[in-house]
């Protein structure tokens, strides 16, 4: 198994452990948290240097472990490492993101000769960079004839096709995943419910269901209790065994004030299904109308709730990928995606936070 020092000893890094761990033996790490004369020796045993200091130690290769690693090839050549002793992480699977997969697919190899950094691909196309603007630009080109979306986002309009989240063609995106929270917690629709608006998820997902209750701001519709969240007026403290909660905390303004009173509504052991925007447009309706005022991150929400609710009665859930949350941007609407779109929620791109908070 061949000796390595690995430079870097970050996400990048630990998402290729198993890998690197299976082809190389780490002597040594290089990270620039390390200030340069001190060494910094992990949990694992092994010393982690500045990179300043690599020329010193003995003539084994560098394997560089992070996404940007045209930086980390740059400061070993300015350090005067010479080119067969750097190597390069990206071709270790599992790749870090969609330019690595590319990169696998196409059997690209990144290496250094004669202090230039080389992409060759195939057994036919050869490119050297010096300077890191060079190789972003060929980066571009050889990702626009890879993939066409490119080409297509670049043409697409600048106004959306409905400001209306495509509610007049079809179903807005992000019911979809407004369903899929609350039928997953079904269970928890049950006894005293009470619902924003109306009571549309209580009557499809309600199991055991003694009282089905509605409330709005302004006290519009039929059979309607007036609850004003941010006051608390109208709040009955112990009142609500289950609370359905969706796309309404982020038209509050004072937010830590509705979830104060979304525990006061609830009885003991009573549980609130909350859903709030992450990626979205604004509803131009409710921003005239009361206001629209926050987008979540799971972190955000689960920070604010557990203000007033104990940690262990948070459950916090993110829906959406890059490709449903530019969907609901742009105003497409369920019907014009396919069913296989839903499927996969990537974390970076929250498109709906579902959260369950018990009392």
């Amino acid at each position: 198994m061949q000796d390595v020092i690995v430079f870097g000893k970050g996400r990048y890094y630990r998402s290729k452990m198993n890998a690197i761990s299976e082809k190389y033996n780490v002597i040594a790490f290089l990270d620039n948290t390390v200030k340069p004369g001190s060494i910094f020796t992990g949990e694992d045993g092994i010393p982690v240097y500045n990179p300043e200091v690599v020329k010193k130690i003995k003539e084994i290769p560098i394997l560089t472990m992070s996404a940007k690693y045209f930086e980390m090839w740059e400061q070993l050549i300015s350090l005067g490492i010479e080119d067969k002793r750097i190597l390069f992480g990206i071709s270790l699977e599992p790749y870090y993101d969609e330019i690595e997969k590319k990169f696998g697919e196409q059997r690209v190899e990144v290496y250094s000769e004669n202090k230039k950094l080389v992409l060759k691909i195939g057994s036919k196309n050869k490119y050297c960079f010096e300077n890191e603007g060079e190789y972003k630009r060929i980066i571009r080109e050889i990702q626009q004839e890879l993939d066409l979306s490119i080409r297509m986002f670049s043409d697409m309009p600048l106004r959306p096709l409905s400001r209306r989240c495509g509610v007049e063609r079809g179903t807005p995106i992000d019911r979809y995943y407004i369903e899929k929270f609350i039928a997953s917690n079904q269970k928890c629709i049950r006894g005293i419910t009470m619902e924003v608006a109306d009571n549309y998820y209580t009557k499809k997902f309600g199991l055991n269901v003694e009282k089905s209750l509605t409330m709005h701001v302004e006290g519009w519709g039929k059979d309607v209790i007036q609850i004003n969240l941010e006051t608390g007026k109208g709040v009955l403290d112990n009142s609500i065994e289950c609370f359905i909660c969706t796309q309404t905390i982020q038209m509050i303004y004072d937010i830590k004030a509705a979830v104060y009173n979304i525990y006061r509504m609830l009885k003991p052991g009573g549980i609130a299904l909350i859903t709030i925007a992450g990626i979205a447009g604004l509803s131009l309706y409710d921003y005239y109308n009361w206001g629209e005022y926050w987008r979540g991150t799971p972190k955000a929400i689960k920070k604010l709730f557990e203000e007033i609710f104990e940690e262990d009665n948070i459950k916090i859930v993110s829906y959406g990928n890059v490709k449903t949350t530019i969907a609901f941007l742009y105003g497409m609407c369920i019907e014009d995606l396919r069913e296989n779109d839903f499927l996969y929620d990537d974390e970076q791109f929250p498109l709906l936070l579902g959260c369950v908070v018990r009392k």
